[in-house]
């Protein structure tokens, strides 16, 4: 069989089942991303958070990298790292001077494959997460984005979030922890991308040589509830299901696979579905540190790969994208009841959430604003759309969708997440010729169908108020 002489532009499956792609950026940096199609939404029942606790296991050590190497290694190139866990995805990302390239697909590789998962690094990871989940906290508006969260979803494990519950994995015994490894980690899980500047031969040759060498993991009907005990693997600590990685520096390539050669990729998780929202609804928050008042309104939204999110992607734009969108021109500038707003679209896998929320001018209360944001965002649906206004929200996500490539480590991240997130690692570019065709009377007439119509959850939240569902 031929070997692989240049890397791809579209995701191609090695014979083990991990995918990779790369695509040149100008410039003198490379980016590494390593995704994985496991979040928030895998976590079993009773254990929020698992998924991110392997995710820093991956992180943190592996057969030939002590705790903390892997960090050393990259500072001391000049680089940086960073972890990222989300409800459909969890990711490691690494940005390093172009020479330096090689010797991050080594650690890469050896880090997916020989990740060391025993009591002492699990309680490592344990204290990790635990800090995780309490920086957010700081936030004097914490408990209002928990709400948007919690009561946004219905019934869907993305109302308890990504980053976990650290009383949920306490007891967690380092078995189970493996068990999960190998059930949802393994490399026919994931997507390797590499950005920037780069030999395409030498990178081929790299990513076979390295990544290549992975051994697949078994059929989930073959992974065990329990992995054997840590008496019973071998000295170095890891699971029997791992595999070596070729020592540093290289010294040959692998052949590629044929692609009528490629396994079939483990069976991906049951479908989960939102319960639709019945009726609107209004709860109210008690904020007892934050110095002003605040509202949220959240709607729901299809799941990220339905064919209507361009449409909800510029109905947002003209709304919310930049300084000139209609609720900060409105509610900040115009009438002054907010001091401060956003507008975010949440595309996830499976649902998704629009929410509007805006903290209060001082002398203001949570309840007029809320109303007032309401009315603004509604009155997208009946106000006309001139052609300059939609030019320029098309214009305003066109420039948000292509600095993504303006930078390797960026190029990266949007690739791997359209990937997990989205199922198609060139989403982002379909969605820019369908914004072409979409007019100010098509958005208006979905508006009414998806929006105005639709039922609406408002979170008030003034300072110091009783908390509970309002009349």
């Amino acid at each position: 069989m031929p070997a692989m002489s240049a890397p791809p532009l579209e995701p191609q499956r090695l014979p083990n089942g991990l995918l990779w792609l790369a695509r040149p950026v100008p410039g003198t940096q490379v980016a590494v991303r390593v995704v994985y199609r496991c979040g928030g939404r895998d976590d079993p029942t009773g254990r929020s958070g698992l998924s991110h606790l392997v995710l820093r296991l991956i992180a943190g050590a592996s057969r030939y990298l002590a705790p903390g190497q892997f960090h050393r290694l990259i500072a001391s190139a000049g680089g940086r790292t960073r972890i990222e866990i989300d409800e459909d995805f969890a990711a490691l990302q690494t940005t390093v001077p172009a020479p330096q390239l090689e010797r991050v697909l080594w650690a890469e590789a050896e880090r997916m494959s020989n990740p060391r998962m025993d009591p002492d690094t699990l309680a490592s990871a344990g204290l990790q997460l635990r800090q995780a989940v309490q920086e957010p906290l700081l936030n004097p508006y914490a408990r209002l984005d928990l709400a948007v969260q919690r009561h946004g979803y219905l019934t869907h494990p993305y109302q308890r979030g990504a980053l976990g519950d650290p009383e949920q994995l306490k007891d967690l015994d380092i078995d189970a922890v493996r068990a999960f490894h190998a059930a949802r980690f393994g490399c026919d899980r994931a997507l390797l991308v590499v950005t920037g500047a780069f030999d395409e031969g030498a990178l081929a040759r790299w990513v076979m040589h390295y990544f290549g060498s992975i051994r697949p993991p078994m059929p989930p009907s073959a992974v065990p509830a329990v992995l054997p005990s840590a008496s019973a693997t071998p000295a170095s600590g890891l699971p029997a299901v791992s595999a070596s990685v070729p020592a540093m520096p290289l010294t040959a390539a692998s052949p590629a696979a044929s692609p009528a050669a490629f396994p079939a990729a483990a069976a991906e998780p049951r479908e989960l579905r939102e319960a639709r929202r019945p009726q609107s609804q209004t709860l109210k928050l008690s904020l007892a540190q934050a110095p002003l008042p605040a509202a949220a309104l959240v709607w729901q939204v299809p799941r990220a790969d339905d064919p209507s999110l361009p449409t909800w992607q510029l109905a947002h734009a003209l709304l919310g994208l930049g300084r000139s969108g209609r609720l900060t021109d409105t509610l900040v500038d115009e009438k002054a009841l907010a001091h401060q707003l956003s507008l975010r679209l949440d595309s996830h896998r499976d649902a998704g959430l629009l929410v509007a929320q805006a903290l209060a001018a001082h002398g203001q209360t949570a309840a007029p604003l809320a109303q007032a944001l309401q009315q603004e965002v509604l009155r997208l649906a009946d106000e006309a759309i001139t052609d300059e206004e939609l030019g320029k929200a098309k214009a305003l996500l066109r420039r948000e969708t292509l600095s993504a490539e303006w930078t390797a480590d960026r190029q990266a991240r949007a690739l791997g997440t359209a990937w997990a997130v989205r199922g198609d690692a060139g989403a982002p570019a379909k969605d820019m010729a369908m914004w072409i065709k979409l007019s100010g009377a098509d958005v208006q007439q979905f508006w009414r169908r998806q929006v105005v119509q639709a039922p609406v959850l408002t979170l008030l939240a003034d300072v110091g108020a009783a908390a509970g569902v309002a009349a």
